[in-house]
């Protein structure tokens, strides 16, 4: 039975060439299919008054593309982990890293002090759960979803991989329109530009889950993890 779906599934989602030409209706097959399930689906669970939880949204996407990949002979399940990648890529992504921590520290400090470390300080309980919880639960299956997916996918839909890097942030930056908060769209579009550029470069979602779980955790530390699912 598995095997029969999977087949059902590749119908649609193998590419037969690596380097790959889309027919021109199969190439807007897939952008329909892209701005539905990138567009329209969270804009619809941002309707208010739907209350899907955050791990359903989250599993069902991780769910669907795994299996979607899984079925496409075309796919390198090498770039899922590669942790040969790590090595060579972890110093710039650190750089970068602390630099965003001197930056958005900074902001955070001069124009809402009152926000700064606000988690640790007054719920460290909670805290400590999500340093754990966030990086193993939260972070790979996002960027399953939205970067080797994505990447993967929609890859004879954008002209390069330039624009897949676009693309990726805006998908990534567009799901979290459900927590109804702009600073929220604005650090996750940020952060997708980010990890796209390290997807592109390292094909590592290892190197990738690292870099998302250290900013990801950044910005709960420093007291914007209200914009982000925590309420105030």
């Amino acid at each position: 039975m598995a095997r029969e779906a999977c087949d059902l599934v590749a119908l649609s989602t193998t590419d037969h060439h690596p380097g790959v030409i889309l027919a021109t209706t199969e190439r807007r097959y897939r952008l329909v299919e892209f701005a539905a399930l990138f567009g329209v689906m969270p804009a619809l669970l941002a309707v208010p008054g739907v209350t899907l939880p955050l791990w359903a949204m989250l599993g069902s996407a991780f769910v669907l593309c795994g299996i979607m990949l899984a079925c496409d002979r075309t796919f390198d399940r090498r770039v899922l982990w590669n942790s040969h990648a790590v090595g060579p890529g972890l110093p710039g992504v650190l750089g970068l890293w602390l630099v965003a921590l001197v930056v958005l520290g900074g902001i955070v400090w001069a124009l809402a002090p009152d926000w700064f470390l606000s988690l640790p300080r007054e719920r460290p309980g909670l805290w400590l759960l999500i340093c754990v919880a966030y990086p193993l639960f939260s972070v790979y299956p996002q960027n399953v979803v939205y970067r080797a997916f994505i990447f993967h996918r929609y890859r004879g839909v954008f002209a390069d991989e330039s624009s897949l890097i676009w693309a990726s942030a805006a998908a990534f930056s567009w799901a979290h329109v459900v927590f109804h908060h702009p600073i929220a769209i604005l650090l996750t579009f940020a952060g997708g530009l980010i990890f796209a550029q390290t997807y592109r470069r390292s094909r590592s979602l290892l190197l990738v889950s690292l870099e998302h779980a250290l900013y990801g955790l950044l910005v709960f530390t420093i007291g914007l993890g209200h914009a982000l699912y925590l309420p105030r």
